[in-house]
């Protein structure tokens, strides 16, 4: 099992997506970056018609090059809980075609408090509680 949670994406135009994410420690990030499959990008409206400061980039992964789609500042990101809604944070959104999931970089991770307790069972919680909190069933975008 790995730490997936309940995410809030909502645009600068105010389109909104509600989804899981994989908490990715080792999805590095030059500051917060949600990637999101490119079917979950459609759902919000921002895939194939991408704005103007969309850039096109190549990141590293386990499997090798990918290019990826980034649109800075694009969203503000919050976990959803069964006890409400967690701060916002400005985000970046990267829209990937190889992944399925969407994942959070290490960056948004440590901006949205979330603190990794036992990852092979899936138990995490926010950097100002002690509750743990069990993970979400992962979402695949197919």
């Amino acid at each position: 099992m790995a730490v997936r949670v309940k995410v809030k994406v909502v645009l600068n135009d105010g389109r909104a997506l509600e989804t899981v994410a994989l908490v990715n420690t080792g999805f590095e990030t030059p500051r917060p970056q949600l990637l999101l499959p490119v079917k979950a990008a459609q759902e919000l409206g921002i895939w194939p018609d991408l704005p103007s400061d969309a850039s096109v980039e190549i990141y590293d992964t386990a499997g090798g090059p990918t290019r990826v789609y980034v649109l800075p500042h694009a969203s503000k990101v919050s976990v959803l809980t069964s006890d409400g809604e967690s701060g916002k944070v400005l985000s970046d959104i990267v829209i990937s075609h190889v992944e399925v999931e969407a994942l959070i970089g290490d960056k948004l991770a440590e901006e949205l408090s979330l603190v990794i307790e036992a990852p092979g069972r899936g138990l995490w919680r926010f950097r100002n509680e002690k509750v743990e909190k069990e993970s979400e069933e992962p979402v695949y975008w197919l």
